[in-house]
């Protein structure tokens, strides 16, 4: 009996071969390593897919829109830079033919499902023989060993779902593109412009709050304060009122505010009760990691993969809050005891008779939420090492007790006129002593009671601005789009990082490009329904109805193609209006590239500027010759513009390459903020 084992990725691969199969030798055929056991007759094989090798590309040669004729090619077809698949897919074939069973132990989610599917189908060709789907969340050797040994069936209807999500990102992604860049050329202007069905209604949604902070204007208010002296501490009150627009209403409560003595009008107490927050699914740990470390929430997804596939922690790829008791509660906490940085807290949680930890509202059908596995990493690199301690500790605190805090609150009256402070006490730690990501201040308050009578020391009248919503940072448009039902828990970060690499968007927080705005405006104003959450959002419902086998993929298909026809009608009769307006954001896009800031002498534009004579690259006013402003830049280094000002003199910063890395930079080689580089 021989049998074929196909991972996802090569360290999986060899993952699976150490913790089943001791013994096993290690080959390589056609420059790829995979592994092979015999053992009493039998031979198991185990080879790596390494990621997607088939994608989606269309069966004719044509460049109208739209277009549905599709088909699953090697995925060196569509992308020369993957020609290193070649290898992959000829090894994979060959083990294949000699095998009577096969078991797929790719990622158990819809992506994995697809994958392993289309390598099974088009590079080993199974026909009758058996196929085997193995289902882990760890590669532990007890759940690997328990997948081998308990197979599942595979899940069609989860590959029926892939298929129809791949499928219909293609068709939008293709038709909108190229619909796009036609427009663009009948402008008598060449760019290829990229868009999608989650890419572009994330991308109105950035637009929308840049004109949401565009339209924002400020309105005054004022707050009034007084501080106050009991007990020979001082204490800031604030007037009950809290943001008072009238100026004159303002002023008639400061009038009569200003008294030498504040009487304690009601002390309040009541003790807060705070649980420990909820397991991390992949969304809240690419939260916390950007809180914590400012990692963006691709950079800790690959970290979390890399942690997973080194056995460390579970698959990171979940939505789900809740955490089993068969993953071994306890088991997992010894083993991490093993750590003298862990030790501490795993000691206070086992010394409870009975863990429990806390779960959260989110569930995922294939894998409970991230947990570490419990084997200790001996070498990490400083990030990974960060978001592992991030997922231990986290785990460790599910377990704790809530935190509990006291709170104080007074109101005491000035002249007649209300104000309100508040102290508050930990009265138990709780989970916090677990966590150490998070701390709560104490503000501790003399004895107050009713009735007692307190210095004023002074009034203060605050003069403030309303201020306008914030943009959005890479962790909190995750969020949102998450929030808003927009695409998945694997892809939402891929999206933020694709709306970069395209240029619509720059800079954390988040600003929109010129570039960027131009496309949603010439979509919004011609052909709305591209930018449509509502339209993404049901389709997303309907791939889980097919996952769940409520409908049919066909049928799916069928309405998506329907829908892209009408659409892709209007846009064809608005092509040139969409070209006008696309030509003058591309034209914006290629002048900002020079665009570095405003010329502090004159007030005229600063731009990069090649010198004619010397050939080197430098910043120049616009107005030169009446302006003479300039800067040096680097030479050897490819200089980004940025729109963000030196802290230090205000002056524009540009990014360069500093030792191997981005670092933001003044424009001025004299300015002291060169003593320590910014990271860019």
């Amino acid at each position: 009996m021989r049998a074929l084992i196909i991972t996802e990725k090569p360290r999986v691969s060899q993952r699976i071969a150490s913790v089943l199969f001791p013994g096993h030798a290690k080959k390589k055929e056609h420059g790829v390593v995979y592994y092979e056991f015999k053992e009493n007759g039998s031979e198991i094989a185990i080879a790596s897919a390494a990621g997607h090798l088939f994608s989606l590309a269309q069966k004719k040669s044509s460049w109208d829109y739209p277009l549905f004729d599709v088909e699953w090619v090697p995925i060196y077809k569509v992308d020369k830079s993957k020609s290193y698949v070649k290898k992959y897919l000829k090894t994979l074939s060959e083990l294949a033919a000699g095998a009577e069973e096969f078991y797929l132990a790719t990622d158990y989610d819809i992506e994995g499902e697809v994958l392993g599917h289309n390598v099974l189908k088009y590079a080993c060709s199974p026909g009758n023989r058996e196929i085997h789907r193995m289902k882990f969340s760890t590669l532990t050797k007890d759940e690997l060993l328990r997948a081998y040994k308990n197979p599942l069936r595979v899940d069609y209807n989860l590959v029926s779902a892939g298929e129809a999500r791949h499928i219909m990102d293609w068709y939008w992604g293709i038709n909108t593109s190229r619909a796009l860049t036609k427009a663009l050329k009948k402008a008598n202007s060449f760019a290829t412009i990229s868009a999608g069905r989650v890419q572009t209604p994330a991308l109105a949604i950035l637009v929308a709050r840049e004109e949401e902070i565009s339209r924002f204007k400020p309105k005054k208010y004022w707050e009034l304060y007084a501080d106050l002296v009991a007990e020979g501490v001082k204490i800031r009150a604030q007037h009950a009122e809290g943001r008072i627009f009238s100026k004159e209403t303002a002023e008639k409560i400061y009038s009569s505010s200003r008294v030498d003595k504040a009487v304690v009008e009601k002390v309040g107490r009541r003790v807060l009760r705070r649980l420990p927050p909820a397991p991390f699914d992949l969304g809240g740990l690419q939260a916390e990691a950007y809180r914590c470390f400012g990692y963006s929430p691709k950079k800790t997804q690959d970290l979390a993969q890399a942690l997973y596939e080194g056995g460390y922690i579970s698959y990171p790829r979940t939505s789900s809050q809740k955490l089993p008791a068969a993953i071994g509660y306890r088991r997992i906490l010894k083993s991490l005891a093993g750590s003298r940085e862990f030790a501490p807290g795993v000691g206070k949680v086992l010394a409870k008779d009975r863990l429990r930890p806390m779960q959260g509202n989110k569930e995922d059908p294939a894998h409970p939420a991230i947990y570490p596995t419990g084997n200790l990493p001996k070498k990490l690199t400083r990030e990974s090492a960060n978001l592992y301690k991030l997922v231990v500790h986290r785990f460790i605190t599910l377990f704790g007790d809530p935190l509990e805090r006291e709170e104080l609150t007074v109101r005491c009256s000035l002249g007649g006129e209300p104000y309100l402070f508040t102290g508050v006490v930990t009265l138990d730690e709780g989970w916090t002593a677990l966590y150490p990501y998070v701390k709560f201040k104490d503000l501790v308050l003399p004895p107050i009671e009713e009735g007692q009578v307190l210095r004023v020391e002074g009034v203060e009248m605050a003069e403030k601005e309303t201020r306008p919503p914030p943009r959005y940072n890479q962790s909190s448009l995750v969020k949102e789009l998450e929030r808003r039902g927009l695409g998945t828990k694997a892809t939402r970060a891929e999206i933020v990082d694709t709306l970069y690499r395209r240029e619509y968007v720059k800079d954390n927080p988040i600003r929109v490009t010129e570039f960027g705005h131009g496309v949603i405006e010439a979509l919004r104003e011609n052909v709305p329904e591209l930018l449509s959450e509502e339209l993404t959002r049901s389709f997303e419902e309907k791939i889980e109805a097919i996952r769940a086998g409520k409908i049919d993929k066909d049928s799916v298909l069928q309405e998506a193609r329907e829908k892209l026809i009408r659409i892709m009608k209007e846009f064809k009769e608005k092509e040139e209006a969409i070209g006008r307006k696309l030509k003058k954001a591309l034209m914006e896009k290629e002048r900002m590239k020079y665009v570095v800031g405003e010329c502090p002498s004159c007030g005229g534009t600063l731009r990069k500027i090649k010198s004619r004579k010397t050939g080197k690259v430098f910043v120049g006013c616009s107005n030169y010759p009446r302006c003479s402003t300039s800067f040096p830049l680097p030479q050897n280094n490819s200089v980004e513009t940025t729109n963000m000002k030196c802290k230090v003199c205000g002056l524009p910063l540009v990014r360069v390459r500093f030792k191997n890395r981005r670092v933001l930079s003044c424009i001025d080689l004299n300015c002291k903020s060169k003593e320590r580089p910014q990271k860019a």
